[in-house]
């Protein structure tokens, strides 16, 4: 097979000559074409050679060879100038791909050495990870008082259940006719029952710290998951403690130790149509019980009265409804 190869490059080769020779012979190319063939590259090997025979003996042989350049110019007078900057410029050119390849070899060192640390290092790094989220996890149980027996919290802080249902009630016609209505937070299953009594559809869920206390950053996350869950046009209500009354902001939210942060409902309202959210409204409800007497003259006497009713003892729930785009 190998003889075979090498008859059929020869032939070729002969031919190529040949053809080479007659269009030179015609003055349709000229002498240097053929002697194209045997300038030798660099290092002295030439452009068609019997490399096909035994081409990975071919290959390590020119990996081996140094290549070599002749500076020298052989031009008269300017000569001896363009020798000189040839090799200057070969000089420079040295340097610069030694400095390049000194740079490649201590990259090289380095990375494999910190493989190896890394190999050694991984238990260390691993238990402190650990050790982290162990902190982390704590850290969050003492800000939270999450390790507090919620049973008795919801005796005493709960809420009446009867205020509570009346509350839900005022939701219920956003959902009606639907089948698949998810409560988070579902608490005592008030609503979730409330929502069964009508015919809806719904299920609920509950002891999981991301869906009940959470930071900003987690509801924009719940929203976005929501937008991506909910069927277009489908319904969303959010309903929080109001801290624009202040007498829930600066009290009444606090009595709740898993509660990290109020929110004002124009902020939850942004929540919403920033995330694409349409027709968001916010609605507020459940007016405090006590409240300033504002049967006073009429004048400055009783709108500074009615003004401290709105600020001190407005509203103590508000809902920020809105709805999934189409």
């Amino acid at each position: 097979m190998s003889d075979k190869l090498k008859v059929d490059l020869d032939a070729v080769m002969a031919e190529v000559r040949e053809r080479i020779r007659e269009k030179r012979e015609k003055g349709i190319y000229g002498p240097d074409v053929e002697a194209l063939l045997r300038v030798p590259l660099p290092g002295g090997r030439r452009i068609f050679a019997d490399d096909l025979q035994d081409p990975l003996g071919s290959l390590a042989e020119a990996l081996d060879a140094e290549v070599e350049y002749d500076p020298r110019s052989r031009k008269p007078l300017v000569g001896p100038l363009i020798t000189f900057a040839r090799r200057v410029t070969i000089g420079l050119v040295k340097w610069w791909m030694g400095a390049i390849l000194e740079r490649q070899e201590r990259v090289n060192h380095l990375l494999a050495a910190a493989y190896d640390y890394e190999g050694q290092m991984a238990p260390r790094f691993g238990a402190r990870l650990e050790k982290l989220e162990r902190d982390l996890k704590e850290w969050r149980e003492h800000l939270t008082a999450s390790n507090l027996h919620s049973v008795y919290f919801q005796a005493r802080f709960g809420g009446d259940e009867s205020v509570i249902r009346r509350q839900s009630e005022a939701f219920l016609d956003l959902f009606k006719g639907r089948k698949r209505v998810l409560d988070l937070g579902s608490g005592k299953g008030i609503f979730l029952q409330l929502l069964k009594e009508n015919g809806i559809g719904a299920y609920g869920v509950d002891l999981d710290p991301r869906t009940e206390h959470i930071l900003p950053g987690e509801l924009v996350e719940i929203l976005r998951v929501c937008r991506r869950a909910l069927a277009p046009g489908s319904p969303l209500v959010f309903v929080t403690p109001n801290p624009k009354t202040l007498t829930v902001g600066a009290y009444t939210f606090w009595l709740d130790p898993q509660h990290l942060r109020p929110i004002p409902p124009e902020l939850f309202k942004f929540y919403l149509e920033v995330e694409g959210f349409t027709d968001v409204k916010v609605r507020t409800f459940e007016p405090s019980e006590k409240r300033l007497n504002e049967s006073v003259p009429e004048g400055p006497i009783r709108d500074n009265v009615k003004l401290l009713n709105e600020t001190l003892f407005g509203d103590r729930d508000y809902a920020v409804v809105g709805r999934a785009p189409s």
